[in-house]
């Protein structure tokens, strides 16, 4: 393939309105991803292990229900890998309204599945199987949404901008929870459990449909346009049609750079599915917690977040992403043993504050600095094939089995947390590893032109064949 160099972004190109409707119509997809996938693991600990495996398996179904989770996990990178490398070749929009809709509609599924009481072993089978097939939808869902929107952001203020796709991921914790909260409380647990957990997952199919509008008219970023102009013009060759060679392709351009990508969310990852998925169940059973108290643990810290974010985007516009992503790493790794002892005082003023504190000061600046840093570690005409594979590809290896993974190590310290807290702490040093390891794919010129940029090492230069 010819080598290319993506000339700096020009200002022009991304008008003020055209940029907010972009970053709207990407955050509408990433918002019900987790509404999706915050049900699920509000649900899981309390309805699904009982309801959808034998009676008297005890913790075994909670395990397989974290399992089931994990399975969602498993299909993100095939998903990620066959749309990604469609997004590169066909365009960001085709792929984010087809994610959107599969996503959606297996999520509402889950809402009418019947019990292990009604058709015995093929409940947990039908419940993977929508697991698999949200997980194939949302592997493209939030890294194709996550280039989009990094693209389409204007180069002063692509931190600030940027924050707002993360935003939506806390609008979408809140909704579910505020739903999962509002319908527990206003029929009871007894009736909750038998019928009412299903009216969420149902409502996901109205939220589907929402976000289609939304996406209805939504562009093409100019970046991925200038590409369509190159390959019209025979300067930059088609992204492959067969999705293994395209994302091959974009890990030979940069081998480095592809490890940097994959290693870059392990901190996020690990917090936020620590505090949030195994955080549910470690709270209900091993501190036992009322349902009241942790729904109000865990709306604190998504409001955290909501206000974190974009002063962290901010921070990104001024300091730098990368200043950012130290500074939330160093964060996690003060804070991991305090959080889980602060936890274990059952006190709710601490508990609150434990996890409104890590997801704001740890969580938070993580994920924004990856919405500056990661997309462009790839080059345009394969940065949605290679950024969306290597995310994807972290989320099954490391994000869907961290709670399995926690919840085995609780068993061997007989419920003591510390364990745990070690695994984030050496989340925070895999990601500062990454960022030392990364070379993105910018010039000098690109460099400068966008302040959450600073301190970026200059692009490897492109091999002239692919």
């Amino acid at each position: 393939m010819a080598r290319s160099i993506d000339p700096p972004q020009d200002a022009s190109e991304v008008t003020p309105r055209r940029s907010a409707r972009a970053i709207l119509a990407g955050s509408a997809g990433t918002f019900i991803e987790w509404y999706d996938y915050g049900l699920y693991a509000y649900v899981a600990g309390i309805v699904f292990a009982p309801l959808f495996f034998p009676p008297g398996a005890g913790s075994a179904a909670t395990i397989g229900t974290f399992g089931a989770f994990a399975a969602g996990f498993v299909a993100r990178p095939i998903g990620g890998i066959v749309l990604g490398a469609l997004s590169d070749r066909w365009g960001r929009r085709p792929v984010l309204l087809a994610s959107i809709v599969l996503v959606g509609t297996a999520t509402a599924a889950i809402g009418v599945l019947p019990p292990y009481a009604a058709v015995g072993v093929w409940s947990p089978v039908l419940l993977v199987l929508c697991r698999v097939a949200q997980g194939f939808g949302t592997g493209a869902e939030p890294g194709t949404a996550m280039v989009y929107v990094n693209e389409s952001a204007r180069p002063r203020t692509k931190g600030f901008q940027t924050s707002f796709l993360y935003n939506a991921t806390m609008a979408g914790s809140i909704l579910s929870l505020v739903f999962f909260a509002v319908i527990n409380l206003a029929i009871g647990q007894a009736a909750f459990v038998a019928w009412g957990w299903r009216i969420p997952f149902l409502f996901a199919g109205v939220l589907t449909v929402i976000a289609l509008i939304l996406r209805r008219g939504m562009e093409e970023t100019a970046e991925y346009q200038r590409v369509e102009e190159a390959r019209a013009r025979g300067l930059i060759a088609r992204s492959k049609a067969n999705p293994l060679a395209a994302v091959r392709a974009a890990f030979v351009a940069s081998p480095r750079n592809y490890v940097a990508a994959f290693l870059m969310p392990t901190a996020s990852n690990v917090i936020g599915y620590v505090a949030n998925a195994f955080g549910i169940s470690y709270m209900a059973n091993q501190l036992k917690l009322s349902f009241s108290q942790t729904a109000l643990a865990l709306l604190v810290m998504y409001l955290a977040g909501v206000v974190a974010l974009p002063l962290w985007g901010k921070a990104c516009d001024r300091w730098s992403a990368k200043t950012v992503l130290l500074i939330g790493a160093v964060a996690g790794i003060l804070l991991a043993f305090p959080y889980f002892a602060l936890l274990g005082t059952r006190n709710m003023v601490l508990v609150v504050i434990a996890g409104a504190v890590l997801w704001a000061a740890c969580w938070s600046p993580s994920v924004v600095a990856q919405l500056v840093i990661g997309p462009v570690l790839f080059r345009t005409e394969s940065r949605a094939a290679g950024f969306t594979s290597s995310r994807e590809l972290q989320q099954a290896l490391v994000a869907g089995p961290t709670p399995l993974l926690a919840a085995a190590l609780i068993i061997q310290l007989d419920g003591a947390p510390w364990l745990v807290a070690g695994l984030i702490l050496v989340a925070q040093v895999v990601t500062v590893f990454s960022i030392k390891l990364g070379r993105p794919q910018l010039s000098a010129a690109e460099i400068g032109a966008v302040p959450a940029h600073r301190g970026l090492a200059v692009a490897e230069p492109a091999p002239a064949k692919s």
